[in-house]
């Protein structure tokens, strides 16, 4: 369900969020991008867009929320998220989100990176975000699309890039619906989607 974020709510975590935000990108973040990063969570990439092609603002975010012991080997407890976002009745608010896109329990390049750190690794554009999960060798892209009839992001296509048994590189793609059902962005499993693409 969609989300509206309040000005207090915005007011009452501003101030902390400035400790996990780097000082020159705090000032260019819209106060209700803000609410959604709370007191003990870290941005790591924020893109502004219209990113559903009618001409409405909208924006993604990364966040990495307080990470516990056990989302040290549990993806169930992953710490990060992918947010989208988009502006109705001129506040922000959540239309979709993945708590698995992003992967900060078996990567530890995302699992660490500093605030704002994984903005090279998200493309948005008008009906599409790409994300890429870079690891120490090898990535992870998952490229969502859209659908205006659904009005809810789901998974186009999955790709990956692994050294293989020799000095080169294994790339393998995966598309919908030729090798993968209908899969809403919050419905997201890496874990499934690998299998596909070891096929």
């Amino acid at each position: 369900m969609a989300q509206a974020v309040t000005a207090a709510a915005v007011d009452s975590t501003s101030q902390d969020i400035k400790n996990h935000v780097p000082p020159d990108v705090t000032g260019d973040l819209p106060r209700d991008v803000r609410a959604f990063v709370a007191a003990a969570d870290t941005l790591l990439a924020y893109k502004p867009a219209n990113s559903y092609g009618d001409g409405v603002s909208g924006a993604v975010i990364i966040v990495r929320h307080q990470v516990s012991e056990k989302s040290d080997y549990d993806f169930d407890d992953n710490p990060c998220e992918l947010i989208a976002l988009r502006r109705e009745n001129h506040e922000l608010v959540e239309v979709d989100h993945s708590k698995k896109a992003v992967d900060c329990t078996y990567n530890d390049v995302a699992r660490n990176a500093p605030a704002m750190s994984l903005n090279d690794n998200l493309t948005v554009a008008p009906a599409s975000i790409v994300y890429v999960n870079q690891k120490d060798k090898g990535d992870t892209t998952f490229y969502f699309a859209w659908s205006k009839k659904k009005s809810t992001w789901y998974l186009q296509r999955a790709t990956a890039s692994n050294p293989d048994s020799g000095t080169g590189v294994r790339h393998v793609s995966a598309i919908y619906p030729m090798d993968f059902a209908w899969t809403p962005m919050s419905s997201v499993d890496p874990e499934a989607i690998a299998e596909v693409l070891q096929k």
